[in-house]
């Protein structure tokens, strides 16, 4: 009995566990997908590769290429002004009138210009300044003293580094020629040797001379022979003839001896002949050395010489000195001399300086009052547009004052666009522009030049547009230009390219899987926008092809914010 009611409370147990359970599951399923559905819903597209169109697009105002400012010379009155800002003027338009101006002023001012100038005058020749031209003199010559002791204090400088040189160079050449004398002397004794042997050509030419003498003594030899056998059929006494033989016998046998010898002596010679001869072209050239640098150390020697007689560095600077103190003596001397008349002069300077001021204030006065005196009227120098007026009817206008800026419309249009660096070099000087919100042919524009921004120069440039066509000063102009396609890494849509005070960026989902399905965040990744065409962009940073841009939501989104995606 009690085993059954232990069972039976065990059943109640494991059946109240598997209600909580089940309770649990489908409460965090329903909680799960509440909160889904709370979620800011977005549109997604995937990063790809592909090709973009580089087209390099902005907006900008038209202004005129310059502009000029009306002023008016004198003292007026603006009666009536005849133009607004705005208005179109061609050159001698009428721009201002004025009221009729009293010559009054202009009668007193020329009375007491010619006043000032006569006793200007008076006071000029009664004045006789002070004479410094012996001081100025001898300044003048202490100067040129010194520049003179300068000049040959930098050349002494130049003389003592090249006395160094010269003299390193000369022991240089002592050394070298020294070395030349030693290969010299040594070629010399080697050539001495050979020459001991014999001179081959006197050998060669022996053994000719030899064979020549022995190719005659043989033929006179025959000669005798015949003779003697003449005799010896005559009958007659062949005793002198046979002595002649043998005497020419044996100065044939001498001969031949001393020919053998003599070409034994060629031969040997022939052996021992290339050695000879190039040991004689070493001599040669050696000795050649040897003239060529015991000339070039004479020059040195002669260099140094030469140097050695020229100022020291010291005696130099000791000049400079001198000369300074005698120049800083002489300016003392002229300073001194202007100082004791000082003080007599300095009144006189300024009466004379304070005349001279009031005569030039008063010749401008009265050039003015006679250049307004008779003005009635301001016209425009240019056709162009009025950009500026600063004054009305009625307004009391001082000379040289700015009236109104007005722009010249002959000096053409410009339109200015700010683009990123990346941008400005898919573009060039020259390269035509498409005006994209003005239709009309006869409207045209082209690149007239691509600087650096001045606010930003290391992201951004300026690029100017020159615009040719109907247009008016101010009016905004939508301006494309490129039209070169590239392949890039990563095209986005353009409407996935948000930008705030950062710079540009895109919003990327990724995704987290977890027990109760996949969980999908929002990450910025800030990029540069390469190129763009009229649906997508080339761009590079923090994206990869594959990623999933946002490009629509339900709600604003920030990073690391939970989403949906659209079903």
């Amino acid at each position: 009995m009690e085993k059954e009611r232990e069972l039976g409370r065990k059943q109640i147990i494991k059946k109240v566990a598997v209600i909580f359970l089940a309770t649990m599951l489908v409460l965090t399923f329903f909680s799960n997908t509440i909160m889904n559905y709370s979620l800011p819903e977005v549109d997604t597209e995937s990063v790809t590769s592909g090709v973009v169109s580089n087209k390099v697009r902005g907006q900008g105002a038209v202004e005129t290429n310059s502009d000029y400012e009306v002023t008016v010379s004198g003292s007026r009155v603006i009666k009536e002004v005849k133009v607004e800002v705005g208005d179109t003027v061609k050159k001698g338009d009428v721009l201002f009138t004025f009221e009729e101006a009293e010559n009054e002023d202009l009668n007193t001012a020329e009375d007491e210009l010619a006043q000032k100038e006569l006793t200007y005058t008076k006071d000029l020749l009664d004045k006789l300044p002070p004479d410094y031209t012996d001081n100025n003199v001898e300044i003048q010559n202490a100067k040129e003293a010194l520049s003179k002791a300068e000049e040959q204090q930098k050349e002494a400088k130049k003389t003592k580094k090249a006395l160094k040189t010269a003299k390193k160079e000369k022991a240089q050449l002592e050394k070298d020629v020294a070395t030349q004398e030693d290969e010299v002397t040594t070629l010399q004794e080697q050539f001495d040797a050979y020459g001991e042997v014999g001179d081959y050509n006197a050998a060669v030419e022996a053994v000719t001379t030899l064979e020549e003498d022995l190719g005659k003594a043989r033929l006179e030899l025959s000669d005798l022979k015949e003779d003697l056998k003449d005799e010896q059929e005559l009958g007659g006494d062949t005793k002198l003839i046979e002595r002649q033989i043998r005497d020419k016998e044996a100065e044939i046998s001498k001969k031949e001896t001393e020919l053998k010898n003599s070409k034994e002596k060629v031969s040997t010679l022939e052996k021992i002949l290339p050695s000879y001869q190039q040991t004689k072209d070493k001599l040669e050239k050696a000795k050649k050395r040897l003239e060529d640098l015991n000339e070039e150390l004479t020059k040195k020697t002669d260099k140094v010489t030469e140097l050695e007689q020229k100022p020291t560095l010291e005696d130099a600077k000791e000049a400079v000195e001198t000369c300074k103190e005698a120049l800083e003596k002489a300016i003392r001397t002229l300073d001194t001399t202007k100082k004791l008349n000082e003080v007599a002069e300095q009144k006189s300077d300024l009466e004379m300086k304070a005349a001279r001021e009031e005569i030039e204030e008063l010749r401008d006065k009265v050039e003015k009052l006679k250049s307004s005196s008779d003005i009635k009227e301001v016209k425009a120098t240019d056709a162009g547009v009025v950009c500026q007026l600063d004054y009305k009817e009625g307004d009391k206008v001082n000379a040289d004052t700015v009236l109104a800026k007005i722009q010249m419309s002959e000096s053409g249009y410009l339109v200015k666009i700010k683009v990123t660096k990346a941008q400005s070099k898919l573009i060039k000087v020259g390269d035509e522009a498409t005006v994209e919100n003005v239709w009309d042919e006869d409207l045209v524009a082209e690149v007239k030049s691509i600087k650096a921004d001045p606010e930003n120069p290391n992201q951004s440039s300026i690029v100017t547009f020159e615009v040719k066509g109907n247009v008016d000063v101010g009016q905004n102009l939508s301006l494309s230009v490129g039209d070169k396609s590239n392949r890039y890494d990563a095209v986005v849509p353009n409407s996935a390219i948000k930008e705030d005070s950062n710079g540009k960026f895109v919003l990327i989902v990724t995704v987290k899987g977890t027990p109760l399905g996949n969980r999908y965040k929002i990450k910025r990744a800030d990029v540069e926008v390469l190129a763009s065409d009229d649906t997508s962009s080339g761009v590079s940073g923090g994206v990869y092809e594959y990623d999933n841009v946002v490009t629509n939501s339900s709600k604003p989104l920030e990073e690391g914010m939970q989403v949906r995606l659209v079903d």
